[in-house]
């Protein structure tokens, strides 16, 4: 746990490296769960195993993000309380944060229950694999008011500094996921539904160790029942963030759906290279993530305490972070490419279609990553509606017209996935200009206090 005081005063690269750790771990273990699901599916099944649940992957991450940023709004809303010092305050916003949480899973399991198979079909889904992905989406959905929850308990621990606790919780559960794919896969032959059961019930586990947690806490998120409500004030105030951040994940996770129907629409081959690459390619957007999280974190509660002064050294600092270590990881995860692809499979062609995805993404992951520097950096902000700018234009028509207008006139594997880069790219530097004026303006807020 990193305390309030290191976060608004002390060092901050220091400060930085300790407190993204622990996310950095956790989001690693939320990736080896998909990744254990592929892993087991490609030892203990089949191939169209593998692409069927490699088909679910970006359609999976658009769903969760129509609530998702909520969670992020959530995390802004009582990490800015923190740093004001403002205990009561983060205390209703954190009972305002749970109630949100819930309903949103609820919401998201009901629609996907209903339309999942509908959905599939949009992303061209190939015929032989359908049925299994359905029923992956249908049953990873039913947890799907646990695993919001939980992702919402998680946020709201990180505001306050607290990065360690989530991240032991988690390592328990994928272990526990570990465990459960081998025996529902392994001794049930449950197959892609044994697999989304497994990642359910982990999920389950780590939520109510994090609730426990949350109701023993006696500092700024402590749990009361009279807060659990949806109170007006923080309610319309996470709204406020929160719509624009989750239409921002929405049109980026759809342009990426589209690009992913372009790849399912050649072969299955693709679809289960694709769901391999995708796998290991996130392990190095997970590490920037997780980095862009918590400069996020430390933003917010240095503008809670009025230290604007620190925010463009954080930003530096989270920017020189993530590029050194991205590009290191990449070098040595493409060196041993071929023999961790094949854990995933033993075909040789799915492992040529993959690495044509993972070279070209895993080197240009920094740049998405710093791209959601800057993005956290403007929520924290409140400049909300930049984020939904970005989104419709980087993510959507940047990515959307890239596949449909400029891919088939060269249809290969590397030349459809660099819309991903160019995509984040455009962003990186739209989201740096609303950055530049939200920092002159804050400097001038501040300039006239001084003079008062």
């Amino acid at each position: 746990m990193v305390d309030k005081t290191k976060i608004v005063e002390g060092p901050i690269f220091k400060t930085l490296v300790a407190f993204s750790l622990p996310m950095i771990i956790i989001n690693l273990v939320q990736l080896l769960f998909h990744s254990a699901d592929i892993a087991v599916l490609g030892i203990m099944a089949t191939d169209a195993d593998v692409a069927a649940v490699g088909a679910c992957g970006s359609l999976i991450s658009m769903l969760l993000c129509v609530f998702g940023g909520y969670s992020s709004a959530a995390n802004v809303v009582i990490a800015k309380r923190v740093g004001a010092g403002d205990m009561e305050g983060a205390r209703r916003a954190t009972g305002v944060a749970l109630v949100i949480g819930f309903l949103s899973g609820v919401i998201l399991m009901t629609i996907t229950l209903i339309f999942a198979r509908r959905f599939l079909i949009m992303t061209n889904c190939q015929p032989e694999v359908l049925d299994r992905a359905t029923d992956y989406m249908r049953t990873y959905f039913l947890g799907m008011p646990a695993i919001m929850l939980y992702n919402f308990v998680a946020a709201i621990l990180r505001a306050t500094g607290d990065s360690l606790r989530p991240m032991i919780y988690m390592i328990s559960a994928g272990a526990l996921n570990v465990v459960l794919n081998a025996l529902l896969v392994g001794v049930f032959n449950l197959a892609v539904v044994g697999v989304a059961l497994a990642t359910v019930l982990s999920n389950v586990a780590a939520l109510v160790a994090a609730l426990i947690a949350l109701a023993k806490n006696k500092d700024y998120c402590k749990v009361e029942l009279k807060n659990i409500r949806l109170r007006k004030a923080e309610f319309l105030e996470m709204i406020k963030i929160g719509i624009p951040s989750c239409l921002c994940g929405i049109f980026f996770y759809l342009g990426e759906v589209i690009i992913i129907s372009a790849v399912n629409s050649i072969s299955t081959d693709a679809m289960t290279g694709n769901a391999i690459a995708s796998q290991i390619d996130r392990f190095t957007y997970s590490v920037g993530s997780s980095i862009a999280v918590a400069s996020g974190v430390m933003v917010a509660q240095n503008l809670g305490a009025g230290n604007v002064d620190r925010v463009p050294k954080i930003m530096k600092s989270a920017a020189c972070y993530i590029f050194s270590v991205l590009m290191s990881l990449s070098v040595v995860l493409t060196i041993f490419s071929t023999f961790v692809l094949g854990i995933f499979t033993d075909s040789d062609a799915v492992i040529a279609l993959a690495k044509q995805r993972f070279i070209l993404v895993t080197f240009t992951n920094f740049i998405t990553c710093t791209s959601e520097v800057y993005s956290n950096a403007v929520r924290a902000m409140k400049r909300n509606k930049s984020l939904m700018i970005v989104g419709f234009i980087c993510g959507f028509m940047v990515r959307g017209g890239w596949t449909i207008l400029v891919w088939p006139f060269l249809k290969t594997i590397p030349f459809l996935f660099v819309a991903l880069p160019l995509s984040t790219l455009i962003g990186c530097f739209i989201y740096r200009l609303f950055y530049l004026d939200a920092m002159r303006e804050f400097s001038e807020k501040k300039l006239e206090v001084i003079k008062e």
